[in-house]
């Protein structure tokens, strides 16, 4: 149970085992999917078939200078190749993409948005929902679960990494900051 403001919160999903791992875990879980369900909401009055993994396709193409393959883009998003794959075929067939030859490397195929993928990544930098669920926590809160998760994270990349091949290069475009406690 946690506390909050004279709150308290019981979030065990599985009371019977009392197993706090799980019953964590399963809140995050939890908390995740009601999340994603209020971005898509958030997303669809936009228009372009947005979703939130294509919103997250056109997010790594614009920090990719426009220009991923989708090799790299799978190792952003921790999505299996033929998942970014069978995404980029139905957003290439939307008009928000175009994959094409690598001049330098012929056999290399790469990603970018197109003047339609543009527009809808405009409209998904609009965050509404994020900002809105986020607005609970304070600064201290926030930084608090920015570090936590992220200690999670690794850790479970960590023990995905020989049956996934992209978990051993998933943190690279995390920054790490070591802080000495003087």
């Amino acid at each position: 149970m946690t506390e909050d403001a004279g709150q308290v919160y019981d979030y065990r999903l599985d009371p019977i085992n009392n197993d706090d791992d799980y019953n964590l875990i399963s809140v995050i879980n939890q908390t995740s999917h009601a999340w994603s369900l209020a971005r898509t909401r958030e997303l669809s009055k936009y228009g372009y078939d947005l979703s939130i993994m294509r919103s997250a396709v056109l997010m790594v193409l614009q920090t990719r200078d426009n220009n991923a393959t989708p090799t790299e883009i799978s190792q952003w998003l921790l999505r299996e190749p033929h998942t970014i794959s069978a995404l980029l075929d139905r957003m290439e067939k939307d008009g928000l993409v175009r994959r094409f030859r690598d001049m330098h490397k012929k056999n290399t195929v790469r990603v970018a948005m197109t003047e339609k993928g543009r527009h809808a990544y405009e409209k998904s930098l609009e965050r509404d929902t994020f900002h809105n669920l986020m607005s609970v926590l304070s600064d201290t809160e926030r930084e608090q679960l920015r570090n936590a998760m992220t200690k999670l994270w690794l850790r479970a990349l960590q023990e995905v990494q020989h049956e996934v091949p992209w978990a051993s290069k998933a943190p690279s475009h995390i920054a790490v900051e070591t802080v000495s406690k003087d």
